[in-house]
């Protein structure tokens, strides 16, 4: 796997709000930009790994793009992994949750592509790394401004 953005943040909240907003992806437009919507796809609890979504992205250069998402790892109050179904990236998103103390959290959010293809890593890479570096720094710190509201 190719990392494509890693961002961390402080939020003061328990673990287990921070797993619950974050693990229910349909609120995922609500603090990452970029996104235009996301929507269940099956009748699997938010949180649950085989979860699910559509999303509809904003691609640059693309357009609007609906791309399936799957959650593949997921441990309640510790990470939520997802990984979608868009080629050629492929894009695996992390997010680890840690406990600092009864009421703080450490989130660290990655990105990554699961495509090795030397080609990608050439050209595609180095725009996915620019545009969602950035939006990754945005995104965490709208996440601790929805959760800390």
């Amino acid at each position: 796997m190719n990392l494509i953005s890693d961002v961390n943040v402080s939020i003061n909240r328990t673990n287990a709000d921070v797993f619950d907003y974050v693990s229910n992806m349909e609120k995922f437009g609500e603090w990452f930009p970029g996104v235009i919507s996301i929507t269940s796809d099956d009748g699997v609890a938010h949180g649950e790994v085989d979860k699910k979504y559509l999303e509809t992205v904003k691609i640059p250069l693309v357009g609007l793009k609906q791309i399936s998402i799957s959650v593949v790892d997921s441990k309640y109050g510790h990470i939520f992994v997802t990984e979608g179904q868009f080629s050629p990236l492929f894009p695996r998103m992390e997010i680890d949750i840690e406990k600092i103390d009864h009421t703080s959290t450490l989130v660290s959010w990655r990105m990554y592509s699961r495509n090795n293809k030397l080609i990608v890593k050439a050209l595609l890479l180095p725009l996915a790394k620019l545009v969602m570096q950035k939006r990754a720094e945005i995104g965490i710190k709208q996440l601790k401004i929805n959760l800390e509201a």
